[in-house]
């Protein structure tokens, strides 16, 4: 916990957090033993992340959720190492290196090869989120209201090529995407010398593509 006051959260995670703060006092007092211990605890429960799960809600009928703390609306400076710092570590849990393909008409091998970096997060962040294109000088923002997600996604070559992966590198992702990373630039180097236009190289792409994210646990 005290990591997390010494390094604050830039997300509406932060807000979770101090709740999660508050109720850890409710039960570091045990006052959590008493029924107006644990309702006000539930009360904290309502407030964080996705709000109380069914069971809680037929088991507490009457719970009122506590009003979940204001965050501030951080802007991410390019210029400054702990920002840097902060979104490889961000990329690395939230991120995604993708590889897309498709049928095309128009391409000889009838498939067409793209290359995206992308971020979901929970629309409460979009202001957030869309402060990504600024400070990697590149991508797009959208959100799309009805399932309440903000989206930043980068598609275009020169700006993954130029701007995505010499960050990356000076800057590492951790953990298992950081071998997604790795297939990552090694197909945007096939697509950026045109390899992926013909046969031996798209069956490269299409070899790095079958290893890549969720599909990497199956090898």
């Amino acid at each position: 916990m005290e990591h997390f006051n010494n390094y604050p959260l830039k997300t509406q995670k932060y807000a979770d957090f101090l709740l999660f703060k508050k109720a850890f006092e409710v039960v570091k007092s045990k006052e959590h033993l008493t029924e107006a211990g644990l309702r006000r605890l539930i009360s904290f429960r309502a407030s964080l992340n996705k709000g109380l799960p069914e069971r809680l809600k037929v088991a507490f009928p009457n719970i009122a959720p506590v009003l979940r703390p204001t965050t501030p609306k951080i802007t991410l400076e390019s210029n400054k190492s702990e920002f840097k710092y902060w979104m490889a570590g961000f990329i690395s849990g939230e991120g995604c290196f993708y590889v897309q393909t498709s049928k095309s008409k128009t391409h000889k091998a009838g498939i067409s090869v793209g290359l995206q970096l992308i971020v979901v997060q929970n629309i409460r962040d979009a202001y957030l989120i869309e402060s990504f294109v600024q400070f990697f000088g590149g991508g797009s923002f959208s959100i799309a209201e009805k399932s309440g997600i903000a989206r930043f996604t980068v598609s275009k070559i020169s700006d993954i090529v130029d701007n995505i992966i010499p960050f990356f590198e000076k800057y590492p992702i951790y953990g298992a995407k950081a071998k997604d990373f790795e297939d990552f630039k090694e197909a945007s180097t096939l697509i950026k010398s045109k390899a992926h236009l013909n046969k031996e190289g798209l069956d490269k792409i299409l070899l790095i593509k079958s290893r890549m994210n969720f599909k990497r646990e199956l090898h």
